[in-house]
């Protein structure tokens, strides 16, 4: 089969890639002119892939806003996963996320529809999930409600949903899926990754707020299986379990053989790095800390996986396994 990939030089994107490669698909993968290709060369090194299959891998420079430029692409595909997203909990990155997750998920829907794809899969957020009123688990049954805490991030990729629902409407089929946190191996300077690097670094702070974590490599096994599949108009929560930030934490210490984090973020601590980011987010001197991404640190949510595990008895890669794999990959190459 033929793909298309939007945001194929990205952390996901970039997995998505080789496991597609693996299964002999032919990938057309979208990338913004002058974007970099570092997380793609990283993560290459760190599958083993017979050359040969790069053959099927053709990158394409295409703005997602260059119109002509998507139909062009699409024309030649079977299937379109867009993967593209733009992940900020600054204020200063309001327009942008709008921009992004909002307005280009708007382009790639109104092309996908005109080149009559077989099938757009939309690569969302549990941050686009509202918490739960009747139950303790969150599952894609949770409607969308506008007067529960979110971040603006969550309420883009929200957005960024809602144009797939209408394109249901309009006759395309589309899969959308909701990962938690993806974990794997990449750039731990940008996104997730991040938390590897802290690890590396003995960083000395741990909260006990609880999410979804899920291995990088399930992501994207689950979605080409999603988009083969027959299954149409449904949307899947994509996490393997629910984990403390503390539980991370200590699993990449001990992983790397570092002190494990001994200063638990709460009480007056807790306020005294609130009150630090924003003065920094107020000076838009921030570049991985924001307020919001200090408070979900310390709030808990809880996912249901149930609905993906029953449609094809998916067995998740466990956290600790995935933390493993990833941190041989970064002892031997870190980013």
């Amino acid at each position: 089969m033929i793909f298309a990939i939007t945001g194929a030089n990205g952390f996901l994107g970039v997995h998505i890639i080789h496991h597609l490669l693996e299964q002999n698909h032919v990938i057309w993968a979208i990338y913004r002119d002058k974007a970099s290709f570092e997380e793609y060369e990283l993560v290459k090194s760190n599958y083993n892939i017979d050359e040969s299959k790069y053959a099927n891998l053709n990158w394409v420079s295409c703005e997602l806003y260059d119109i002509l430029g998507l139909k062009e692409i699409f024309s030649k595909c079977d299937y379109v996963i867009h993967a593209a997203g733009l992940i900020s909990y600054f204020k200063k990155d309001k327009m942008k996320l709008l921009q992004v997750n909002y307005n280009y998920t708007k382009n790639v829907v109104n092309v996908a529809l005109a080149s009559q794809v077989k099938k757009l899969l939309y690569c969302s957020s549990i941050s686009a999930i509202s918490k739960s009123s009747s139950t303790l688990f969150s599952d894609e049954t949770s409607s969308w409600s506008s007067t529960k805490p979110h971040s603006f991030y969550g309420y883009t990729k929200h957005l960024g949903e809602l144009e797939l629902w209408r394109a249901k409407e309009e006759g395309l089929d589309v899969v959308v899926v909701n990962p938690g946190i993806i974990l794997g191996y990449g750039d731990w300077d940008s996104g997730s990754s991040q938390l590897f690097k802290n690890a590396n670094n003995a960083f000395p702070f741990y909260s006990n707020g609880v999410t979804g974590f899920v291995g990088v490599k399930d992501v994207s096994r689950i979605i080409e299986k999603l988009c083969l599949s027959d299954v149409v108009g449904e949307r899947f929560i994509l996490v393997s379990e629910n984990k403390s930030f503390k539980e991370i934490a200590f699993m990449m210490a001990d992983q790397f053989h570092k002190k494990r984090p001994y200063l638990e973020v709460k009480g007056f601590l807790y306020w005294i790095i609130y009150g630090i980011i924003s003065i920094q987010e107020f000076f838009k001197m921030g570049k991985f800390l924001s307020k919001e991404t200090v408070k979900s640190s310390v709030s808990s949510q809880l996912y249901s996986n149930e609905k993906i595990s029953q449609l094809h008895n998916w067995e998740f890669e466990l956290i600790d396994s995935v933390i493993e794999d990833a941190c041989i990959g970064y002892k031997k190459s870190p980013s």
